[in-house]
Formats: structure tokens, sequence, C-alpha cells
């Protein structure tokens, strides 16, 4: 989760979108656990001294199914609100973008090593197209975060994606997270470009297109204690409850669910006109 347009305004819509989900899954009784969070106190002139704006929190939850449960939260989340930065008492609009990536097994598991070493597989990344850097951690942490070399940078210079974790004291807990993290973000790239490529071709044929991540896709709306889901069309008023993880982020969520699977029919049927249409064209 990373904030987006919004100032210090978006970093601490991070940390309430954050909060929805630990909350969710603990509802649900998921185990959750925070791989990254780059926080910093608010500035001087937030009113409540007490939140922090997140410039990136990257939340972990092992369970079999739950990407499936919640790949549909990926995309722009948007925020309407007072800001507690706000002195003059107009209402903001700031957001946040929320990836969702896959969880692969540990490099240890041997499903995980066979997937890695496949050139074929969209997990893997030759050593030769990732550079590393070690530094020396930063941030709160007491004495041996300012004098232990252990944070890990990883570069993948094909793509350009950074992925830098020191939460760990250990530099080879640090670098094997890094590593996840770094795989699951390059495959999940390989796979949108994939999709793209599909996606131009569905809508030359019958016009069907889908949302992406960087799309618009959900507003939350402090004045109206409304939620609104731009995908699905489903609104519920009850925004305390869904930032409390409760059954009205349920129903959102189910909606949604429900938009993306009358997408993938679509697009399973753009899929066989395309075929058929390139089949006529090659006799």
């Amino acid at each position: 989760i990373r904030p987006g347009a919004g100032g210090s305004e978006a970093g601490i819509f991070v940390g309430d979108l954050l909060r929805m989900y630990q909350a969710f899954c603990k509802r649900h009784s998921l185990p959750a656990s925070l791989v990254k969070l780059d926080a910093s106190p608010a500035s001087k002139s937030t009113k409540s001294s007490h939140l922090d704006e997140i410039q990136e929190a990257i939340l972990e939850i092992p369970h079999p199914g739950v990407y499936g449960v919640l790949k549909c939260e990926a995309g722009v989340h948007r925020v309407q609100r007072v800001p507690a930065t706000e002195t003059q008492g107009r209402t903001h609009t700031s957001a946040a973008s929320v990836l969702v990536l896959p969880s692969f097994p540990d490099q240890g598991n041997d499903e995980g090593e066979k997937a890695f070493d496949d050139p074929t597989s969209d997990y893997h990344i030759p050593a030769s197209d990732v550079r590393t850097d070690v530094m020396r951690a930063r941030g709160a942490g007491g004495q041996h975060v300012n004098t232990t070399d252990s944070a890990i940078r990883l570069t993948h210079i094909p793509t350009s994606t950074i992925v830098a974790i020191q939460d760990a004291r250990s530099q080879h807990k640090n670098r094997q997270k890094a590593w996840q993290v770094l795989r699951a973000k390059v495959a999940l790239m390989r796979r949108e470009a994939r999709e793209e490529e599909k996606a131009k071709l569905r809508v030359s044929v019958v016009g069907v297109a889908r949302m992406g991540r960087g799309d618009k896709v959900r507003t939350y709306n402090w004045g109206q204690q409304r939620v609104t889901d731009h995908r699905s069309g489903c609104t519920v008023n009850s925004l305390d409850d869904v930032l409390e993880g409760g059954q009205s982020l349920d129903e959102v969520m189910e909606s949604v669910r429900g938009w993306q699977r009358e997408r993938d029919v679509e697009a399973l049927i753009a899929d066989e006109e395309a075929a058929a249409k390139r089949g006529k064209e090659g006799r």
C-alpha cells in the first residue's frame, strides 16, 4: 500500500487502509504479518499528533486461497474528507494505491526451487539481472539499526524495479524477504504485460476492456459516511464498518468479485471470437 496524490493526507490514508486490512484478517482468522512499514511522524500542521505518514506498507497473508479473496482490492483507493493536516475545514481528495501480489513458496520449498530455476516461469529471475546493495538500516530501532549493515536493496535492472527491506536484524532474513517480494512484483508485471496484450486484442474484436491497477476503484467519503466501488457500482453507507474490516467490507468485496467473474466470462467469449477471426483470416 503506497500513498498517491494528496501529500501528507495520502500517507495517513495508507495507515487507514492498512488497519482496515489487518482488522479484516483478524475477523476472518487469517494470519497477517507486517513485512515492511516505512513511516514517519505526521507534519507539524497535523491536528492529531499520533498519526503517521506511511510511505509504504507490505502486509503478508500466508493462507491458501486468500489471493482470490483479496485480489479485488488492487487499484487506486480515493478518500474525500477534511484532513488532519487541514486548518481551514476544507474537504480534500487524496489517494493510495493497493498492489495485491500472489505469495509464493520460499526457496527452501521444492516447488519454489523448480519455479525459480525454470526460465519459462514468471518467478524466474537470473542473478545477473539483479543488483544488490547492502547498507545500514535507517529510522527507529535502537543502536543496532545504525551500526549493522543489515538492510538490503535489490534492483531488477531490466525493469528498474527496486525492493528495499530493513525490518529484520539479520541481513540474511532481509535478503530472503527482498527476493520474495521482488519475484512477486516481477511476476505480476509479466502477467500484466500478457493481459494487456490480450486486452488490446479483445477491444479490437468486441470492445471488452478491463480496469487495471492504476484505475480509481473505490471512493471513501467521510462527510457522507459512504463507500462506493466504481467497478461493481456497489455503495454502502457504513464507512466506519468498512474501515473496521466488518461485514460492509465483505459486501463491497463480494460485489467486486462478482463483477470480476462477469468480466472473465466476457473475456473468454472475446478470446474465442478473436481465435475464430484469426482462423478466418488465415484461410
